[in-house]
């Protein structure tokens, strides 16, 4: 006999036009080979009914932490948490691979060895991955380290770039 799941914890949402969502139900936490954290939700939404009329149904989906935000005074701890074996990092240098910007699809930034990267993709520095980065049109996978590792390198250069721009000359 098995334990019953503990109760989904209330979280906000925030969606990509800017508009939150208060109070969908987070119940689980998964961290990925990459190291990234995904969070299972569910978003209470309404439906067409069979017949006629709309009936509540919730819409479940994994997001990261950058889609969601902690209500203040709600404890997350009992959220049931999956994590990955410690490993420590290869030494040497990271690789990237530049995916994409063919056939009208956009540019994705991968690790080396992502299994999401397409046959084609190109080899790049990690300089070359920022430039490319920085680019309009082009993302950071989520599924491997090149979210989580490139993207607050960039966030941080830009916001130097922000203070230099600033400071009276």
């Amino acid at each position: 006999m098995t334990d019953p799941a503990p109760p989904p914890v209330p979280i906000t949402l925030l969606l990509p036009d800017g508009q939150e969502i208060e109070r969908v139900r987070l119940y689980e936490r998964q961290q990925l080979d990459s190291g990234l954290w995904m969070y299972r939700i569910g978003v209470p939404l309404w439906q067409t009914a069979v017949g006629g009329g709309a009936e509540p149904v919730e819409y479940a989906t994994w997001v990261t932490s950058a889609q969601l935000r902690p209500i203040p005074g709600v404890d997350l701890d009992g959220v049931p948490t999956h994590r990955q074996p410690t490993v420590m990092a290869p030494a040497g240098r990271w690789a990237w691979l530049l995916d994409g910007r063919t056939s009208g699809r956009a540019a994705t930034i991968h690790a080396e060895g992502c299994r999401l990267a397409a046959d084609r993709a190109r080899p790049l520095t990690t300089m070359r991955a920022l430039d490319a980065l920085a680019r309009p049109g082009t993302a950071a996978c989520t599924g491997c380290d090149a979210a989580e590792v490139l993207l607050p390198i960039l966030r941080h250069g830009q916001d130097e770039g922000r203070e230099e721009a600033d400071q009276p000359h």
